[in-house]
């Protein structure tokens, strides 16, 4: 019996509960306020409708990974609702250069500034940020992926490069945009299983679990190598897909 779309939200499913058991932790060490506000709305909701969102996260899994292709109007209108509401509900989640900036502007601009307001513990918070390059992120990155992966880095200009490597006998490819003017990088995880039919392009694990679109915008350089071992155990999630799956449709 060969890999069938229930077969994937059921296992979608399982991560997600893993997940959430644990109060959302590992995902919350995620360095993305995208991320950070959606787990926010989610757990300000009631038990049962956070139940039933998690049900519709798990359900797009096969369009997600390919398994089929994406009907015309495939979105829950309750996601939907989610996703919006996420944007609209006033939150204190702003990216590391945000930050910085706001509080500098303060400084700048005095009583009468646009930022005159921003209490002393923003600008406690601000001030206790070390910043990161670009660069640096792409140093930890290789290293990272070259010990875990074997991966070799191709450098695809306007800051993307892709990432080819091996985990658990499957080949893969991540590709990670570093030169966003907001996000410090995006990443993508690109796979393709003949046996479960999994094919995927623009994958990420925070989108997978509906928290998140892998758009990561506070790494600092405190936090850069745990930030990094973080990506790679996300990566290492989505790449055992496939073999998850395919024990599950044999079963």
């Amino acid at each position: 019996m060969g890999t069938t779309s229930q077969d994937l939200i059921a296992l979608v499913r399982s991560m997600i509960s893993v997940e959430a058991a644990s109060g959302w932790a590992r995902l919350r060490r995620t360095p993305s306020t995208y991320t950070w506000r959606c787990l926010d709305h989610l757990i300000s909701l009631s038990p049962s409708h956070q139940d039933a969102l998690c049900a519709a996260f798990a359900d797009r899994a096969p369009v997600l990974l390919g398994l089929e292709p994406p009907p015309a109007k495939w979105q829950d209108p309750a996601l939907v609702k989610f996703y919006e509401e996420v944007l609209q509900v006033p939150s204190d989640h702003v990216s590391s250069r945000l930050m910085r900036g706001m509080a500098a502007a303060k400084r700048v601009d005095g009583p009468n500034g646009l930022f005159s307001d921003l209490p002393e513990t923003f600008m406690e918070k601000a001030d206790s940020i070390h910043p990161t390059k670009a660069s640096q992120i792409r140093k930890e990155v290789k290293a990272q992926f070259k010990a875990d992966f074997g991966a070799s880095a191709e450098n695809m200009g306007a800051g993307n490069w892709l990432y080819r490597g091996t985990f658990s006998d499957r080949q893969f490819s991540v590709l990670i945009d570093y030169g966003g003017m907001g996000d410090q990088l995006r990443y993508w995880v690109q796979m393709s299983d003949s046996q479960t039919g999994i094919q995927t392009r623009t994958l990420c694990y925070e989108a997978l679990l509906g928290v998140g679109l892998g758009r990561w915008d506070f790494v600092t350089a405190d936090t850069l190598p745990n930030d990094i071992s973080l990506l790679s155990e996300f990566i290492q999630e989505l790449v055992t897909l496939p073999k998850r799956t395919a024990s599950l449709g044999s079963a």
